[in-house]
């Protein structure tokens, strides 16, 4: 974002011409870096460009794609998971996927994925002035084309951040038929949870249901001396707790990094004093089988 809260916005040079800027002033603006190209015909402003997140330019680029391919293109998948605000494991893709309602045609160039599926009405809404797939067909989409664990993090996020349901994202993947992939898309829509509040916790439910141990409850609050606590993971019959550590939240509200660890270790103490244990983990926990040893061990004691 630029320094006054704004988002760059897309300037089409069809546009610029019929304001009566000549392409000589076009070509000038670019050589003075005040404006770049995130594709042939579409510029954006270069000092909100650069301050933009790397989700926002690539929404920049996936308008832009919009603008120059015609119509009956829809921005789907990665792309249209972005512009619902779903959370993405590995975060922006480096094309713009667009869905064409046709049987066949699809291709991959330098700056797009364009995908051939057939798309419903209800499939398609339109946000922000662009064709977008609804949020449970995107779920659909990327259930059927990721991994389990990609599937759930997105399916989650969507559920916690869009008004889509359970229901719908399982109608949704009834809707892609015999499309590859839908299997494995039914198995995640089963193991969706919308109380999941961010990526790390999604990946950590996998982690925890791929190494067989017991499902937690999520984000349950306990009370302990008048406070109320909620910790990420809850097996409320072993008094265990477990805590997903990520970056965010160390760097939140503004408040310092060391003030947060402060808060966070008074908070784990009072836990502990009240009976419960505490197991933390980080994302380099959830690359092996020994974060599982310790929960393991941790709901035995």
């Amino acid at each position: 974002m630029s320094d006054e809260g704004e988002a760059a916005e897309l300037i089409r040079r069809a546009d610029l011409l019929g304001r009566g800027v000549s392409d000589t002033e076009i070509r000038s603006a670019r050589r003075s870096g005040s404006i770049v190209a995130v594709r042939r015909g579409c510029f954006v402003d270069k000092r909100r460009f650069t301050d933009s997140a790397p989700e926002a330019r690539h929404l920049l680029a996936a308008r832009a794609a919009l603008a120059a391919g015609g119509p009956g293109l829809t921005l789907s998948h990665e792309s249209a998971a972005l512009a619902w605000g779903m959370s993405l494991w590995q975060g922006p893709p480096p094309l713009v996927h667009l869905t064409v309602d046709r049987p066949t045609g699809g291709r991959v160039d330098a700056v797009r994925h364009l995908h051939t599926h057939p798309l419903a009405d209800v499939d398609v809404v339109m946000r922000d002035g662009a064709r977008v797939t609804s949020a449970a067909r995107t779920v659909a989409d990327l259930a059927c084309a990721s991994s389990f664990e990609a599937a759930v993090c997105v399916g989650d996020s969507a559920l916690a951040c869009t008004p889509t349901s359970i229901d719908d994202i399982t109608e949704a993947i009834r809707g892609c038929g015999r499309r590859r992939g839908v299997a494995g898309a039914r198995r995640a829509a089963a193991f969706l949870d919308g109380r999941s509040e961010s990526v790390g916790e999604s990946r950590s439910r996998v982690y925890l249901d791929r190494h067989g141990l017991p499902a937690p409850e999520l984000q349950i609050e306990i009370v302990i001396d008048g406070r109320t606590y909620r910790p990420d993971f809850l097996w409320e019959d072993q008094r265990v707790l477990g805590e997903f550590d990520g970056l965010a939240k160390y760097t939140r509200n503004g408040e310092s990094a060391n003030a947060v660890v402060i808060r966070e270790k008074l908070r784990e103490d009072a836990l502990r004093a009240a009976g419960w244990i505490v197991v933390r983990w980080t994302w380099a926990d959830l690359v092996d089988g020994r974060l599982a040893q310790r929960i393991r061990a941790a709901l035995s004691a």
